[in-house]
């Protein structure tokens, strides 16, 4: 029997179990009371037509790893594609797209970077920062802009309630640890919250060390008429990259500064409106060859390792780039009995400095940077929505000017039915569009090379979809849409080609499935707590006829999790997590002894087995996890290692002080 069918035969039994435990209430349920955030006005989940997960900060605590990128990937839309542990570096892709067609954002505002999508997840924030994290799967270009053609993940950071210290401590394998500090203080009208983390390992094999030092403040001003909501973040992070971007090349290396401040405004009068501006500046350098005792060192023109005597003539040297996005936005919106309507405006600066990516500067700069490139965006947007007992809808679009590609228009409308007050249908169709990135555009190296004459993507996708709520936390949702793209930007070659390069598909068109499961509501005597499952299917009509693609034909084909949570005794309880899938196509593996590539070889089905028991006290809990438990071979992306069988262990300390005033 085959992957598909196995899981399909184990998503039926589970939706018969879903349909028994379902089943067994006939009261009135109340729905869920949570306001969705990711909208250009504010809507409650019972009244949403997006297919939206929203994930909570309990749920952090209860997930195999509270990491903000793991707690992702316990979602079958979202593909997380994992480079080393411990997310030293990850891509997020949604709905098969690749890590660039996708936007992710804090507390509503878009802080993406423009070099590359693999930078989109160093943000200085943590997960023990986060209310809840807004997954919308699917085009949402008409609400946040461009590159949002696949999905958008919006982080919702935590207001303080009370005066308290935070303390977590994490040990585990490869010499793993990760300190996080915080002070939440109520002064005033002012919330205060002041968060340090810290982190490193050396490692699980050669050249996968890294070291991670971030802080984050913010602050919450409550002028009863005005809300002002300031943030800092900076984040510092270097790790080996052991065949991150080539196998040809193991002793990659990467040095990450990043920073961001932001602030936003909102308030209520004849209107309800929120202006926002914000900063984003990213350094990242990139080594080929790690420089260093043990790797490389420059010696006049050449490069060489002293231990292994292996010297480079060819290498020019590293990569240094410098990004910077500024931006400012305004929304405003009126409800009008059963209607709501916005209108809102964007400025959006996005620039580059590079030693290789751009155009050429008449100067160099601080001795390093001889090429540039910049653009700016505009964009006016108008949104508008019913929503009545029975039935919902709203419509709206975005007009975006970027100064090479001109005006564009994005649209799109979706409509609903409440068939009982706990059961919604939805259609939709919506087109959106994304940018290509300074990479894409612009890098050539020994394995890549960009294209400056890309053209900019675009996707119409229909989907159609149901929710289904037990109770305030449990419910079934199905989906199922077909995103049609057109220009679709990729890395491929064909399989005897030693570059990638970068090209528009002429066309693309993806057809999934998607289904999510949550029960909550056991009695308190039954030993379980929660359970979940989800499953997704992804079916590309493209053929990569003699051509190998890095992240655009390779989408997760199947994707299958199922999650438990028990009680192990009074104040102990263990969350199991199970995920199995199965990649698109295939890649030509590469022979780290012979130094070559030697063979195609088809995507191997994953299968990860998790497990975390933790233990909760009056103001502490202890934890210990075990992940990748039958110490499966595994990879993310195609010649890049992964962990075997790992552990960690970890206390989480919380001493509260006095409660805010209401």
């Amino acid at each position: 029997m085959n992957i598909s069918k196995k899981i399909a035969v184990l998503f039926v039994l589970l939706s018969l179990i879903a349909n028994y435990l379902l089943g067994q209430n006939t009261d009135t349920i109340i729905l869920k009371e949570v306001q969705i955030n990711s909208f250009r006005y504010a809507i409650m989940e019972k009244d949403n037509l997006k297919p939206i997960q929203i994930i909570l900060s309990d749920t952090f605590e209860d997930a195999s790893d509270s990491d903000i990128s793991t707690v992702l990937k316990e979602n079958s839309s979202i593909d997380i594609r994992q480079r080393s542990f411990s997310s030293v570096q990850s891509d997020i892709s949604i709905r098969g797209g690749s890590f660039d067609q996708n936007i992710i954002l804090v507390n509503g505002i878009n802080l993406s970077d423009v070099q590359t999508g693999h930078h989109n997840l160093n943000i200085p924030i943590s997960s023990q920062n986060l209310a809840s994290i807004e997954l919308i799967s699917g085009p949402s270009s008409r609400l946040f802009g461009p590159n949002a053609l696949t999905g958008a993940v919006n982080l919702i950071s935590e207001i303080p309630r009370e005066n308290s210290v935070n303390i977590d401590l994490l040990f585990g394998s490869f010499k793993t640890r990760n300190i996080f500090f915080g002070i939440n203080a109520i002064t005033g009208k002012m919330k205060h919250s002041f968060n340090l983390n810290y982190g490193d390992s050396e490692g699980f094999t050669d050249n996968t060390d890294y070291n991670r030092k971030s802080l984050y403040y913010e602050n919450n001003i409550d002028l009863k008429k005005i809300k002002l909501k300031a943030m800092l973040g900076l984040l510092d992070k270097e790790f080996g990259s052991n065949s991150f971007y080539t196998p040809m090349y193991a002793n990659q290396f990467e040095k990450i500064k990043t920073g961001f401040a932001a602030i936003k405004l909102s308030g209520a009068g004849i209107v309800n409106w929120d202006y926002n501006v914000y900063a984003r500046q990213l350094r990242d350098e990139f080594q080929l060859f790690r420089e260093g005792e043990g790797f490389y060192l420059p010696v006049q023109s050449y490069w060489i390792n002293h231990n292994t005597k292996d010297t480079i003539t060819w290498y020019g040297g590293h990569n240094y780039h410098l990004t910077n996005v500024y931006g400012s936005g305004f929304s405003s919106w009126k409800e009008l009995g059963k209607w709501k309507a916005s209108f809102g405006a964007d400025y959006r600066f996005e620039q580059i400095y590079s030693n290789v990516l751009g155009e050429n500067l008449d100067h160099e700069i601080d001795g390093l940077y001889i090429k540039s490139d910049h653009r700016q965006n505009i964009s006016f947007t108008a949104q508008s929505g019913y929503y009545g007992h029975r039935l919902i809808g709203s419509i709206g679009g975005m007009a975006y000017w970027n100064q090479k590609y001109n005006w564009n228009f994005y649209y799109g409308g979706d409509i609903g039915y409440k068939f009982t007050d706990s059961f919604l249908w939805r259609v939709g169709v919506n087109k959106a569009m994304r940018l290509p990135t300074f990479t894409e555009l612009y890098y050539n190296g020994p394995s890549n090379q960009g294209n400056p004459n890309l053209l900019p993507e675009q996707a119409i996708t229909f989907e159609s979809g149901f929710k289904y709520y037990y109770s305030k936390k449990s419910y079934l949702s199905v989906n199922v849409f077909n995103r049609r793209g057109e220009d679709i930007i990729a890395w491929v070659k064909e399989i005897s080609a030693d570059k990638w390069v970068t090209e528009n598909l002429t066309q693309l068109y993806v057809y999934g499935f998607e289904s999510n499961f949550a029960y909550s509501d056991f009695s308190k005597s039954f030993f379980l707590n929660n359970l979940f499952a989800s499953y997704s299917y992804l079916y590309q009509d493209k053929s990569s006829a003699g051509l190998e693609s890095k992240y655009t034909l390779d989408q997760l084909k199947h994707k299958f999790i199922l999650g438990v949570e028990h009680k192990v005794f009074k104040f102990i309880s263990a969350f199991w997590s199970v995920n199995v899938s199965q990649r698109n196509g295939e890649f030509l593996y590469f022979d780290r002894e012979q130094s070559a590539y030697t063979q195609t070889i088809k995507y191997p089905i994953s299968f990860l087995l998790n497990c975390k028991i933790k233990a909760d006290f009056d103001f502490a809990s202890v934890f210990i996890g075990f992940y990748n438990i039958t110490n499966s071979e595994y990879f993310d992306i195609a010649n890049v290692p992964t962990p075997g069988f790992s552990f960690n262990v970890g206390v989480k300390v919380n001493l509260q002080g006095s409660v805010a005033p209401k």
